[in-house]
């Protein structure tokens, strides 16, 4: 389903919603039998709250354990790897808290048990997960309708990215396409083609007539896998598909936001910001800081601001290098700064001086930028918003070392500059701390 410009998955959500209403009741039950076992009068009231509580607890470290995303839940539900240690955590914090919260003792028990019991059917829920999945259709269904490199391609996107299945193939000229689908129990078609001449229309017709969806590759990429691959993007997709406004009164507000939350960053990360100045000083010789040209919105150069995490001899004869993992030239404490994106909060400035945004593409230096503008299609366009701090793509893939990798996340970057929002910078923001407390996609 489409929330403002940006999609979320509706099968996400609606697990996401039943799970919270099957773990608020297991919780209030389990409460509520337990204290019926030990004779006690229930504050009912005092239950409902500590239910509502311990869901939200167990919910925040399902997500980020990343057991919502369904290609990383499914994999869990064999050993529970995650599962185990995400309700340890939790039952441990919420359990300590629950009995060392003033009142009676047995009313205590009762709010352990409650957690016990919806800790057990979270448990229960996702070891069911795979069938429930089948049954459910947690995942998109699609029948993909194509040939050649377009839909090889688009099925590799598909089998890698984990979000959706393809359950049957047809080439372009292939009849009785609604009934074909409908037994593989599709919902939507995809259209993947290197060429649309041969494409049976009719058929097509047939089928969103008999109330299947039929989609380009592209706009399913945009939903399903929240990017635009280059590949399979023409011209003619960015010219008349929505998206890509910018209006005064965005463009403003996002300004505001980014503003407010780099001085509130300011004022917090204060104190990490003087504990690194003296790691880096006592780690390494040189300088505490280190300046490096950027490219920034609409390609004006500017000199972007962060703390030094590699020798000072990093790149010889000044020649500009991609960062490698396990990079030789990142010293000691850089590789623990790199790791949480501590090196990056100098960029506060650049963002309080309107070079910079906190959301937005990763800025790029000008060597790489005439370089991959050559190489890559539709490169200029990440150029149409100020880079951020962080941004969809560094939430969505590591940092680029490569003209591949950067490839892969010019993808991402299509995607938010066409989806531009406060709703999505505000979502990118809210899964930039879990990539920031778990040190994820670092180089």
């Amino acid at each position: 389903m489409r929330v403002g410009t940006h999609y979320v998955e509706a099968r996400k959500f609606a697990f996401f919603v039943g799970e919270q209403v099957v773990l608020f009741g297991s919780f209030v039950g389990a409460a509520l039998a337990v204290a019926f076992l030990l004779g006690l009068q229930p504050n009912r009231a005092l239950i409902l709250t500590e239910a509502a509580t311990a869901t939200i607890a167990l919910q925040i470290g399902l997500y980020l354990a990343d057991l919502y995303d369904f290609k990383v839940a499914y994999e869990d539900a064999r050993k529970h790897t995650r599962l185990l240690k995400t309700l340890g955590a939790v039952t441990i914090v919420c359990g300590v808290g629950m009995l060392l919260m003033p009142g009676p003792t047995p009313a205590r028990l009762a709010a352990v048990a409650g957690l016990g019991g919806a800790c057990t059917v979270a448990l229960a829920l996702r070891a069911a997960l795979p069938d429930l999945g089948h049954h459910m259709a947690l995942r998109a269904r699609v029948y993909l309708v194509g040939q050649g490199n377009a839909a090889s391609m688009l099925m590799k996107e598909v089998h890698r990215d984990g979000h959706a299945e393809v359950v049957g193939y047809a080439t372009l000229d292939t009849v009785g396409l609604a009934e074909k689908a409908r037994a593989a129990g599709a919902e939507t078609l995809v259209v993947a083609t290197d060429d649309r001449r041969g494409l049976n229309v009719a058929e097509l017709l047939t089928c969103r007539l008999k109330g299947l969806e039929v989609i380009t590759a592209i706009t399913f990429a945009e939903r399903a896998l929240k990017k635009i691959p280059v590949e399979l993007c023409r011209p003619s997709d960015l010219v008349f598909s929505d998206g890509f406004e910018r209006p005064m009164l965005l463009l403003l507000i996002r300004r505001a936001v980014s503003l407010m939350t780099a001085l509130v960053l300011f004022i917090l990360a204060t104190p990490i910001l003087i504990v690194t100045a003296i790691l880096i000083k006592l780690d390494s010789k040189g300088p505490l800081f280190y300046t490096q040209e950027r490219v920034g919105a609409h390609g004006k150069p500017f000199n972007m601001l962060k703390f030094r995490t590699m020798k000072t001899d990093a790149e010889t004869g000044g020649k500009a290098q991609w960062a490698q993992k396990n990079d030789p030239r990142v010293t000691r404490v850089g590789k623990w700064l790199r790791r949480f994106r501590v090196d990056e909060l100098p960029q506060i400035i650049n963002v309080i001086k309107g070079e910079m945004g906190v959301v937005g593409p990763r800025p790029e230096r000008p060597a790489f930028v005439e370089q991959l503008k050559k190489q890559i299609p539709y490169y200029d366009l990440r150029a149409l918003v100020p880079p951020g701090i962080t941004g969809w793509a560094q939430i969505r893939y590591p940092y680029a070392a490569s003209l591949e990798e950067a490839r892969e996340k010019l993808q991402y970057d299509l995607y938010y500059v066409k989806h531009l929002s406060v709703l999505l910078d505000l979502v990118i923001l809210f899964h930039t701390a879990k990539v920031v407390v778990f040190g994820r996609g670092a180089r």
